[in-house]
């Protein structure tokens, strides 16, 4: 009985649910460029940023199979830093297809059967972003591998295709991509949405990390947060209401206390940031 109540409450801690089950959570993660050379900014971080996020995922007990990964031209990035390198840290490679317009609508188009209504779905993009029309918040999101770009309200159909879950989140890092919050703003839709910037803004790089890799800042703070430490393993103070967990709302009060060169939005239409794990 003491060992069934061990491993029930070491779920529970993992699942961040409660005693009905572990809900299984789904993710896509896309980064819209090809890395071909480390430590060179507006160029490697399109590969740390995806091995951090794919780290925090794993983390939270994301399961392999479920975590979906389009990246530049469908292969891993050979990098030379063990600390970034797919199968030194995880066993295995981690890209399911390279990054194309045509992809990006097919995963969701996969997803769409796997994904039920106890589920989360975890969404994340990495990229350059234009804004169009002064006073407006229109995002068009750079394939810069393919040359190809896809609208925010394109990307919203997109992910649609997922039409039952408990409740999703988007993470997106680009120039802009404040221009994204409008999109998905639909009250009832359970929808969380992250940004790295209002949509007048670009974004840049971190200032610093802890490690000296070059990473986009919103995709340096985000994983941090959510881990509740940085990639060199320091804690860092994003569980601010001490429940050994980090809300999306949290992630968002984290991001823009650390965050100095643009400003992360938020979007939270039913008001469920505070109560969302991922």
């Amino acid at each position: 009985m003491k060992t069934t109540s061990i491993r029930l409450l070491a779920l529970l801690v993992l699942c961040g649910v409660s005693v009905t089950g572990c809900a299984h959570k789904y993710a896509v993660l896309i980064s819209a460029n090809n890395v071909t050379m480390d430590d060179v900014s507006i160029h490697s971080e399109w590969w740390y940023d995806l091995i951090l996020q794919y780290k925090m995922l794993r983390d939270k007990g994301y399961k392999r199979d479920h975590i979906y990964v389009l990246y530049g031209n469908g292969t891993d990035f050979a990098t030379t830093h063990g600390d970034y390198d797919s199968t030194a840290l995880f066993g295995h490679t981690i890209t399911t297809m390279p990054v194309s317009k045509a992809n990006v609508q097919q995963v969701f188009s996969t997803l769409a059967p796997k994904v039920k209504s106890r589920h989360y779905l975890y969404v994340w993009w990495m990229g350059h972003g234009g804004g169009s029309g002064p006073g407006q918040c229109n995002l068009s999101m750079a394939i810069s591998n393919t040359g190809e770009s896809v609208s925010d309200t394109e990307f919203k159909t997109y992910v649609d295709q997922v039409a039952t879950y408990k409740r999703r989140s988007i993470s997106v890092m680009t120039c802009h991509s404040g221009g994204m919050i409008d999109n998905f703003n639909v009250p009832g839709s359970r929808t969380v949405v992250l940004a790295s910037s209002t949509c007048a803004e670009s974004s840049f790089d971190a200032p610093t990390t802890c490690n000296g890799r070059v990473q986009a800042e919103f995709n340096y703070t985000e994983p941090n947060a959510l881990r509740m430490k940085d990639p060199c393993g320091a804690l860092v103070s994003s569980d601010t209401n001490a429940n050994g967990k980090v809300s999306l709302l949290e992630t968002h009060a984290f991001n823009a206390s650390s965050m100095v060169r643009s400003t992360p939005q938020l979007g939270d239409p039913d008001a469920i940031a505070a109560t969302t794990n991922p």
